[in-house]
C-alpha cells in the first residue's frame, strides 16, 4: 500500500472542518437565486411584455473555479441573442449585467451617447464570456478603436459590486434605460 501524501495546513483543517463556510454559501446562493426569479418577473413585465419567451435562472458551481447564478431574460435562444439582458453573480467577483447588441452603425452612434458611463463591450465573438476584467471586454469610451464585424453580435455591460446587491434593481433599471437601443 503506498502511503498517503495528502496533508493539510492547520488553516486548511479548520477550515475542511467546519461546516458553516459551505452552509452559508448554499443558503446566499438559494436567496440569489430566488430574487433572480423576481427580478426576471419584474423584467419581461417591465421591458419585454409581449414576449412569447420567459426568463430562466441558471446556477453552478464553477465558472473560472467559482460559483455562479445566471438571470437570462427572456430565456437566450442562440439563434435569437440581440436585446435579451443577462445578470451573472459570479462569487467572490460582482453582478454583471449584459446586454446584447447587433453592431450597426445606428448602434455605435448610440454607443457613443454613453460613452461617459462605465461600461464595458465585448470585443470577440465569444458571447458567453462573462468575465469583465477580460481582455475580451473594452471600455465603451474606446468603441471606435475597435474594429467591429459588419452586423457582429456583441454585449455591452455593467459590472454591479457586490457591496452594492441590495440596490441591484435600481442599478438594472438605470442601465436598461440607458442600453435599450
Amino acid at each position: 500500500m503506498q502511503k498517503s501524501t495528502f496533508k493539510l495546513t492547520k488553516h486548511e483543517l479548520d477550515f475542511i472542518s467546519d461546516p458553516i463556510y459551505m452552509q452559508m454559501k448554499q443558503k446566499l446562493i438559494r436567496n440569489f437565486y430566488d430574487a433572480m426569479h423576481g427580478m426576471g418577473s419584474w423584467l419581461m413585465h417591465t421591458y419585454y411584455p409581449n414576449s412569447k419567451q420567459t426568463f430562466k435562472v441558471t446556477r453552478g458551481e464553477n465558472y473560472l473555479d467559482m460559483p455562479y447564478v445566471v438571470l437570462d431574460t427572456p430565456q437566450l435562444a442562440t439563434q435569437h441573442m440581440e436585446h435579451h439582458l443577462r445578470m451573472m453573480l459570479w462569487w467572490g467577483h460582482y453582478v454583471s449585467l449584459q446586454y446584447f447588441i447587433r453592431v450597426d452603425e445606428q448602434t455605435l452612434g448610440k454607443m457613443n451617447l454613453l460613452k461617459n458611463l462605465p461600461y464595458r463591450v465585448l470585443t470577440t465573438d465569444n458571447l458567453f464570456n462573462n468575465n469583465l476584467e477580460d481582455a475580451d471586454f473594452t471600455a465603451i469610451a474606446n468603441i471606435n478603436t475597435i474594429n467591429f464585424e459588419p452586423n457582429q453580435l456583441t454585449k455591452i455591460c455593467h459590472c454591479v459590486e457586490l457591496s452594492e446587491l441590495e440596490n441591484l434593481e435600481q442599478h438594472v433599471e438605470e442601465f436598461m434605460q440607458q442600453v435599450r437601443m
